[in-house]
């Protein structure tokens, strides 16, 4: 509950009359199962959701105790699964080959959720648009770069990317619905990184250059035509 998708997605549930129990790790210990087991137990939940930066152990142990439970698993991993090279827009059939820490690590705790309880949702997500500064998003990153008077944004880079509200919305569908399985969650339907942040600089009125650049040929989209998420463009100030 401390990071950029979850809070988002815990209002979302509340708004529609959800209870969400926070998972305090301080106090329920993710590495001491007699202790998970009991906060399990103790709260009798309809679903769990994993949104945390923990290891592929305990994300496998979370998704057979889940699947032991019959209580829905939904694990959220990333678009840097995939390497740079791998062009887009990227069906869930193909085979990830991200070589960097990050990446590597988000497809192993794929594998191992999915190996521990075939029932499991596993969805992708881009990088998160939010509405203000101070968490891992793209508008808070866009801040920090305007800070420094330039922001250079390639025109050749088609990023991977949505609305925080809209990545809930899509999560919340995923839950309801219950299929298990891989899904890719894109909310950019064609749009360059300069035409993003163009315009998320004139939203938030930031004083900054933006300065067009082909320093990045990359386009990293997704496609998953079983999921809906919110286009970006319906956002983004023409």
């Amino acid at each position: 509950m401390t990071g950029t998708v979850a809070p988002v997605l815990a209002d979302a549930l509340r708004a529609r009359g959800d209870e969400v129990v926070r998972w305090d790790r301080e106090r329920v210990r993710v590495d001491h199962a007699p202790a998970v087991r009991a906060f399990v137990d103790a709260t009798a939940p309809d679903g769990i959701c994993h949104l945390a930066m923990v290891s592929p152990d305990w994300a496998a142990a979370m998704a057979g105790l889940c699947g032991q439970r019959g209580i829905p698993f939904l694990f959220t991993s990333s678009v840097s699964v995939f390497g740079p090279e791998q062009r887009g827009p990227l069906g869930i059939e193909i085979t990830p080959t991200a070589t960097d820490d990050y990446g590597r690590y988000k497809r192993d705790c794929e594998v191992a959720v999915a190996g521990a309880n075939p029932a499991a949702l596993i969805p992708r997500l881009g990088w998160q648009i939010g509405h203000a500064r101070g968490s891992n998003n793209m508008v808070d990153h866009l801040v920090r770069a305007a800070g420094e008077g330039t922001v250079r944004a390639s025109t050749d880079w088609f990023p991977s990317c949505a609305f925080l509200d809209d990545t809930a919305a899509a999560l919340v569908d995923l839950l309801d619905r219950g299929d298990p399985g891989l899904f890719h969650l894109e909310g950019n339907p064609g749009l360059s990184y300069f035409e993003i942040v163009t315009q998320l600089a004139r939203t938030h009125r930031l004083e900054a250059h933006v300065v067009a650049t082909d320093d990045v040929v990359m386009d990293n989209r997704r496609e998953d035509p079983r999921i809906h998420v919110r286009p970006i463009t319906e956002r983004l100030v023409s």
